[in-house]
């Protein structure tokens, strides 16, 4: 429904902000990280919505990713808004992914109020969601891989570095063992689309 807001901040709490929309204020829910890093002058908040019988509750998070996570852990039974909120402020998208990606429970448990079984249920829950949620982690390069995506990703060749990764995940099947100069050509040519 809401895809995002911006505005001005005017006024800053521990795990909340007001923004100023058109002459209203809108007090929103945030990660106290994204308190403490935003520009008050204008913010753009991704949010999320929850409505109950009695109450509406507005979450809003520095980037997709964090909002995505957010929604995702609604799904798990059992966690409630402020269950994920807690998770979402304690572990940053990278974090709880790598958690769950390496079932480190007691990274989960020391969130207040995640006991074992309900970082269980995270696990569980997460696991086959997770690759649509948060991104995977790259592999990591050895040192000939390194200097083919910083010359990819260099002033002159300008290529993103999602790209050039692209391009190296490929080059890792279809030649391994090349030299360097033949690994950046090879790149140049699957990116170029030939």
């Amino acid at each position: 429904m809401l895809e995002y807001l911006e505005g001005a901040v005017v006024e800053k709490g521990d795990e909340y902000l007001v923004l100023s929309l058109g002459g209203v204020g809108l007090k929103v829910t945030v990660p106290p990280r994204t308190v403490n890093e935003v520009d008050p002058a204008l913010v753009r908040l991704f949010t999320h919505l929850v409505v109950r019988e009695d109450s509406f509750e507005l979450y809003g998070f520095a980037t997709r990713e964090e909002r995505e996570l957010f929604a995702g852990l609604l799904s798990v039974p059992q966690l409630g808004p402020r269950l994920a909120f807690r998770l979402v402020s304690a572990l940053p998208p990278e974090e709880l992914a790598r958690a769950v990606r390496s079932g480190d429970l007691s990274a989960l448990e020391q969130v207040k109020g995640i006991g074992r079984r309900t970082a269980q249920r995270v696990m569980v829950e997460l696991a086959g969601r997770l690759s649509k949620i948060t991104a995977p982690v790259p592999t990591p390069l050895g040192e000939k891989e390194q200097v083919v995506l910083r010359a990819l990703t260099s002033k002159a060749l300008g290529f993103s570095e999602s790209e050039a990764r692209k391009a190296l995940d490929r080059l890792r099947r279809e030649c391994p063992q090349a030299p360097v100069e033949e690994m950046i050509r090879r790149a140049l040519f699957i990116l170029s689309g030939s």
